[in-house]
């Protein structure tokens, strides 16, 4: 299986996804049934000369209710459609933001991976990779139709587990462990942490908000989303544009004194080159400033997630050691070693190098947290094993 796949990421944005379906029928229901009432009201109001509350009364036994619950039965269909297939539609995003499979967007297929669950902890294998977390480290279980997740503490992202690929004895045996040794101290000994040698660079470190802000912006800012980031600039473009002659055409549909569609329709036909266009050049000037403002919007979301995933982070620091074989981390008794194999290659964003994973994931260093002759060392391990990579901005 892909080590970071979307079920992953969207079991992280779990809570978020779920706010953002509620919000279609609790706040875009409403709004759009009060709207379309409002045009409906506004369109009598203003047909005939002005009105009056008598008047409306006189009226009402005249009004055609059906061209109305025509309109709020579309609103309703188009709203509940994307309540259904909001999931989908999240699970889609989700890609754009993890990027290509691969630099060259061919998928590298699936990573053979591992897992023990002991007295000790977690420990994953996979060719290039060894894992272990401790249980003090695991919060516990989560789950959906499809997949485990272990809530763990290191790493800001759970660990799944696809059940299909386990079977339900194995299931019912990772439940009863979870249950019976999550967040509790460990009742055996934690495996030995990988042997490096004296040579390998050494460091503590823990990300600033600072440096978080370039990683989330790799996301925002990669091939895919920038492609999507195109086509709904498009389809918002094409769909406020005919905004303006669907409301007319709505309230023409709903107004008890309606001029008959026969003279209708020439009225329309002479509105395109006369009217139409107006409504487009507005739209299309709001969307040339939304595209002149959205790096610095973007920057501004970077920011505020990068504070959101410091106040989460666990506290103290990590230990890093980089040497020829690869590079080990370690906190809070979690550890794990990285061959150079697992990598494809590095990014320097000022004094951040940004080391990519094979499966879309992301290894941050500061060169801030090495002396200057570490420093040389480190960059001098990286460039050996790794090519530089180069992305537009």
């Amino acid at each position: 299986m892909r080590l970071t796949d979307t079920p992953l990421n969207l079991q992280v944005q779990a809570p978020i996804v779920a706010a953002q379906r509620r919000r279609i029928l609790t706040v875009g229901l409403p709004t759009l049934w009060f709207l379309a009432l409002l045009g409906m009201v506004s369109a009598w109001a203003t047909a005939g000369g002005r009105r009056s509350l008598s008047a409306f009364w006189r009226d009402l036994p005249s009004f055609d209710p059906l061209p109305l619950a025509a309109g709020l039965g579309v609103i309703t269909l188009a709203l509940l459609t994307h309540h259904a297939l909001h999931p989908r539609l999240a699970r889609r995003r989700m890609r754009t933001l993890m990027g290509p499979p691969s630099e060259d967007g061919r998928d590298p297929g699936p990573v053979p991976m591992r897992y023990r669950l002991d007295g000790a902890g977690l420990t994953q294998t996979a060719p290039d990779l060894a894992s272990f977390v401790p249980w003090p480290r695991i919060r516990g279980l989560a789950e959906d139709r499809d997949h485990l997740f272990l809530m763990v503490e290191i790493g800001d992202v759970p660990i799944v587990l696809p059940k299909a690929q386990l079977g339900a004895e194995v299931v019912a045996d990772i439940r009863s462990w979870v249950h019976a040794c999550a967040g509790r101290p460990a009742p055996a000994p934690p495996p030995a942490e990988p042997v490096t040698g004296p040579e390998a660079v050494r460091a503590t470190m823990r990300l600033t908000v600072e440096e978080r802000v370039p990683i989330i912006l790799r996301a925002l800012e990669n091939p895919l989303a920038r492609r999507a980031r195109l086509i709904a600039t498009a389809a918002w473009f094409v769909g406020l544009s005919l905004l303006y002659p669907a409301l007319l055409a709505m309230l023409w549909a709903i107004d008890p004194y309606r001029v008959p569609l026969a003279d209708t329709l020439p009225l329309f036909a002479e509105m395109v080159a006369t009217d139409f266009w107006k409504p487009s050049a507005i739209v299309a000037a709001v969307i040339g400033l939304v595209l002149a403002v959205h790096p610095r919007a973007r920057r501004w979301f970077a920011g505020a997630a990068a504070h959101d995933l410091d106040a989460e982070a666990p506290a103290g620091e990590a230990r890093i050691v980089i040497d020829g074989a690869g590079i080990v981390t370690a906190q809070d008794g979690a550890h794990a070693r990285l061959g150079w194999n697992l990598f494809h290659g590095y990014e320097r964003v000022g004094d951040l190098v940004i080391l990519s994973m094979r499966w879309n994931d992301v290894l941050p260093v500061p060169l801030r947290i090495f002396k200057p002759e570490a420093r040389t060392r480190f960059e001098a391990l990286a460039e050996r094993h790794l090519p530089m990579e180069t992305r537009a901005r």
